[in-house]
């Protein structure tokens, strides 16, 4: 990508800039991935709510969004914590077939195929009516 913006006809700054931009986003991406932010213990309810434990002890709750996807070979959660501000992007989770024994992956799999969430019903009446 960084060798893309080099031969972008693009003045001396706007160039490093773009460099730096790359390497703080594949650099956080790869503490995301590999880092201690990464969850140690998940616990996903029925209805669709996750709490993330990280290997530092802290733990986030959240809800599952509906752009998760469940498939035979690959599973992502795809989620928002509960006081993330506006401009955060979602948080995902990649489970692979492997990484999971066959028990727990399928009770994750029907849990993310079936589980709905909680409608607060003076919430949906005030928006439907």
């Amino acid at each position: 990508m960084a060798l893309l913006v080099l031969l972008l006809p693009l003045d001396i700054g706007t160039t490093l800039a773009a460099i730096l931009a790359i390497i703080l986003v594949a650099g956080r991406g790869l503490w995301r991935c590999s880092g201690r932010g990464v969850p140690a213990i998940l616990h996903i309810g029925h209805d669709r709510r996750i709490t993330a434990s990280s290997r530092d002890g802290r733990s986030c709750d959240g809800s599952i969004l509906d752009d998760s996807y469940v498939g035979e070979c690959l599973t992502t959660i795809v989620w928002r914590p509960d006081r993330a501000a506006w401009y955060e992007l979602a948080r995902t989770i990649l489970i692979l077939r492997d990484t999971l024994p066959a028990d727990d992956l399928r009770r994750l799999r029907v849990l993310m195929r079936y589980g709905r969430a909680v409608v607060d019903e003076e919430t949906s009446d005030r928006t439907a009516g």
